[in-house]
Protein backbone atom coordinates (compact mmCIF):
# COMPACT_ATOMS: atom_id res chain seq x y z
CA UNK A 1 0.00 0.00 0.00
CA UNK A 2 1.58 3.44 -0.99
CA UNK A 3 1.87 6.56 1.31
CA UNK A 4 -0.20 9.83 0.48
CA UNK A 5 2.32 12.85 -0.32
CA UNK A 6 2.13 15.06 2.65
CA UNK A 7 0.14 18.08 2.67
CA UNK A 8 1.93 21.66 2.88
CA UNK A 9 0.38 24.75 2.94
CA UNK A 10 2.63 28.10 2.30
CA UNK A 11 1.61 31.20 3.03
CA UNK A 12 2.89 35.00 2.54
CA UNK A 13 1.69 38.29 3.42
CA UNK A 14 4.22 41.32 1.46
CA UNK A 15 3.07 44.52 -0.07
CA UNK A 16 -0.50 44.12 0.66
CA UNK A 17 -0.50 41.30 -0.97
CA UNK A 18 -1.53 38.30 1.06
CA UNK A 19 -1.70 34.59 -0.39
CA UNK A 20 -1.41 30.52 0.20
CA UNK A 21 -0.18 27.92 -1.87
CA UNK A 22 -1.60 24.84 -1.20
CA UNK A 23 -0.31 21.40 -2.10
CA UNK A 24 -0.74 17.61 -1.95
CA UNK A 25 -3.66 15.73 -0.58
CA UNK A 26 -6.08 17.54 2.26
CA UNK A 27 -7.66 13.70 3.21
CA UNK A 28 -7.56 14.10 7.00
CA UNK A 29 -9.02 16.12 10.04
CA UNK A 30 -5.33 17.32 10.88
CA UNK A 31 -4.46 18.35 6.81
CA UNK A 32 -8.35 19.91 7.19
CA UNK A 33 -6.72 21.99 10.70
CA UNK A 34 -3.81 22.92 9.25
CA UNK A 35 -5.37 24.94 6.12
CA UNK A 36 -8.17 26.12 8.36
CA UNK A 37 -5.39 27.69 10.69
CA UNK A 38 -3.32 29.12 7.56
CA UNK A 39 -6.24 30.99 6.44
CA UNK A 40 -7.95 32.27 9.61
CA UNK A 41 -4.05 33.68 10.12
CA UNK A 42 -4.76 35.99 6.67
CA UNK A 43 -8.20 36.53 7.10
CA UNK A 44 -6.83 38.34 10.44
CA UNK A 45 -4.75 40.87 8.73
CA UNK A 46 -7.55 42.70 7.25
CA UNK A 47 -6.42 42.81 4.09
CA UNK A 48 -8.81 42.92 1.84
CA UNK A 49 -7.97 40.04 -1.05
CA UNK A 50 -6.13 36.24 0.21
CA UNK A 51 -5.30 34.61 -3.56
CA UNK A 52 -4.90 31.09 -2.88
CA UNK A 53 -2.54 29.23 -5.30
CA UNK A 54 -4.02 25.79 -6.26
CA UNK A 55 -2.53 24.33 -8.94
CA UNK A 56 -0.45 21.64 -6.92
CA UNK A 57 -3.58 20.57 -4.74
CA UNK A 58 -4.63 17.09 -5.57
CA UNK A 59 -7.41 15.90 -3.26
CA UNK A 60 -9.87 17.92 -0.60
CA UNK A 61 -11.40 15.62 1.97
CA UNK A 62 -15.45 16.96 3.36
CA UNK A 63 -13.31 17.87 6.34
CA UNK A 64 -11.18 20.32 3.83
CA UNK A 65 -14.50 21.45 1.43
CA UNK A 66 -16.07 21.98 5.42
CA UNK A 67 -12.87 24.75 6.42
CA UNK A 68 -12.95 25.94 2.87
CA UNK A 69 -16.64 26.91 3.52
CA UNK A 70 -16.19 28.19 6.53
CA UNK A 71 -13.22 30.41 5.47
CA UNK A 72 -15.36 31.56 2.66
CA UNK A 73 -17.69 32.93 5.57
CA UNK A 74 -15.26 34.14 7.69
CA UNK A 75 -13.63 36.52 4.94
CA UNK A 76 -16.72 37.45 3.60
CA UNK A 77 -17.81 38.95 7.40
CA UNK A 78 -13.88 40.21 7.15
CA UNK A 79 -14.63 42.12 4.16
CA UNK A 80 -12.12 40.09 2.21
CA UNK A 81 -12.18 38.14 -0.54
CA UNK A 82 -10.63 34.73 -0.94
CA UNK A 83 -9.99 33.82 -4.49
CA UNK A 84 -9.06 30.40 -5.22
CA UNK A 85 -6.91 29.96 -8.51
CA UNK A 86 -5.70 27.30 -10.49
CA UNK A 87 -8.06 23.99 -9.19
CA UNK A 88 -7.40 20.95 -11.24
CA UNK A 89 -10.30 19.06 -12.79
CA UNK A 90 -9.97 16.42 -10.19
CA UNK A 91 -10.26 18.55 -7.50
CA UNK A 92 -13.16 20.99 -9.07
CA UNK A 93 -15.32 17.58 -9.53
CA UNK A 94 -15.49 16.73 -6.07
CA UNK A 95 -16.03 20.70 -5.49
CA UNK A 96 -19.11 20.61 -7.49
CA UNK A 97 -20.41 16.94 -5.93
CA UNK A 98 -21.41 19.38 -3.14
CA UNK A 99 -21.67 22.42 -4.75
CA UNK A 100 -19.15 24.36 -3.21
CA UNK A 101 -17.64 25.40 -6.74
CA UNK A 102 -20.77 27.58 -6.71
CA UNK A 103 -19.75 29.62 -3.65
CA UNK A 104 -16.46 29.86 -3.98
CA UNK A 105 -14.81 32.70 -6.24
CA UNK A 106 -12.92 30.43 -8.65
CA UNK A 107 -10.30 31.46 -10.86
CA UNK A 108 -7.78 30.28 -13.62
CA UNK A 109 -4.30 29.70 -12.37
CA UNK A 110 -3.82 32.77 -14.46
CA UNK A 111 -5.68 35.17 -12.30
CA UNK A 112 -3.47 34.65 -9.51
CA UNK A 113 -1.98 38.14 -8.14
CA UNK A 114 -1.07 36.97 -4.72
CA UNK A 115 2.48 37.14 -3.15
CA UNK A 116 4.86 35.84 -6.34
CA UNK A 117 7.60 34.07 -4.00
CA UNK A 118 4.41 31.51 -3.48
CA UNK A 119 4.51 30.41 -7.18
CA UNK A 120 8.50 29.90 -7.26
CA UNK A 121 8.96 26.65 -5.57
CA UNK A 122 9.51 23.81 -7.93
CA UNK A 123 6.28 21.58 -8.42
CA UNK A 124 6.00 18.57 -6.45
CA UNK A 125 5.68 15.02 -7.53
CA UNK A 126 2.54 13.69 -6.83
CA UNK A 127 0.91 9.88 -6.87
CA UNK A 128 -2.76 9.50 -5.74
CA UNK A 129 -3.55 7.59 -3.07
CA UNK A 130 -5.38 5.01 -2.94
CA UNK A 131 -8.44 6.47 -1.48
CA UNK A 132 -8.57 8.94 -4.16
CA UNK A 133 -8.88 6.26 -6.97
CA UNK A 134 -12.84 5.96 -6.05
CA UNK A 135 -14.87 6.15 -8.99
CA UNK A 136 -12.21 6.95 -11.32
CA UNK A 137 -11.04 5.06 -13.96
Amino acid sequence: MGTTPPFTVRLSSQHNKAGLSLRGYCSSAATARQLEQAITELVTTGLPFIWVDCRYLAFLSWQAQRVIFNAHQQAKLAGCTLYWCGFSPAVLAQLAETGLHLLLHVLPASSYQGPAALLQEAAPALTRPPHALRGNS
